[in-house]
């Protein structure tokens, strides 16, 4: 469009459009960086409404738990492997999320792939698990364990060049692939469990726990349960 061409009675319907000057209230904007991409933060801070949050779903779960255990069964047990799996879970799941948005853009397109890509790992993991039960857990230990410190080694800066298998496969593995082998261990343990409706009570405990902790995650480094 060519304003000046326009006629002028039409001419003030239409507005120039410049780079703009943000305005600070006190001291200088934080601007925008890999480590700290939230542009609508001031500053590095975890928000009110986040804390009041985790605080109102905190105490309604635990009153939950209290109104709801049924009556006679005694001190409530925890699974312990079946709650951190939970906690773990979210808090990847986070991770994930956060370091994709840094390659490839913080996207609904981004967001939507990566909970999808964890919903096919968790189903394979269970068809895994029912057309090949695992004996033992020690090899999927393992596995998950080096995903995990492979994750943390490598830094996502060696990703942003090259072809398609070195900038979008292996990083997509390292950020995810641990939840296959999370999705075994869940299923085998939740399968060889006494007391089942206490495994999974324990493990979207832990989930309410993991997700109650991902603003920190959020916040200081850059619902879906198993």
């Amino acid at each position: 469009m060519q304003p000046e061409t326009i006629p002028a009675a039409d001419r003030k319907d239409w507005q120039l459009i410049a780079p703009t000057t943000i305005v600070h209230e006190t001291g200088s904007p934080r601007f925008a960086t890999d480590d700290w991409p939230f542009l609508y933060l001031q500053d590095k801070l975890i928000p009110d409404l986040s804390i009041r949050s985790m605080v109102v779903l905190g105490i309604l779960g635990v009153a939950m738990i209290y109104l709801f255990l049924p009556k006679g069964r005694g001190r409530m047990r925890i699974d312990g492997r079946m709650f951190f799996l939970g906690a773990a879970f979210m808090l990847l799941e986070t991770k994930a999320v956060v370091q994709l948005a840094l390659l490839f853009g913080s996207t609904w397109l981004v967001n939507s792939l990566v909970f999808f890509t964890a919903l096919i790992l968790i189903l394979l993991a269970n068809l895994y698990v029912l057309k090949a039960p695992p004996r033992r857990l020690t090899w999927h230990y393992t596995g998950l364990l080096s995903l995990l410190a492979a994750a943390v080694a490598i830094p996502l800066d060696v990703f942003l060049s090259g072809g398609i298998f070195w900038r979008y496969a292996v990083p997509c593995l390292l950020a995810l692939g641990p939840m296959f082998f999370a999705g075994v261990i869940f299923a085998r343990s939740f399968r060889d469990a006494t007391d089942p409706d206490m495994a999974f009570g324990s493990n979207i405990a832990g989930s309410v726990v993991g997700g109650s902790a991902n603003p920190f995650r959020c916040y200081s480094a850059s619902v879906i349960c198993c």
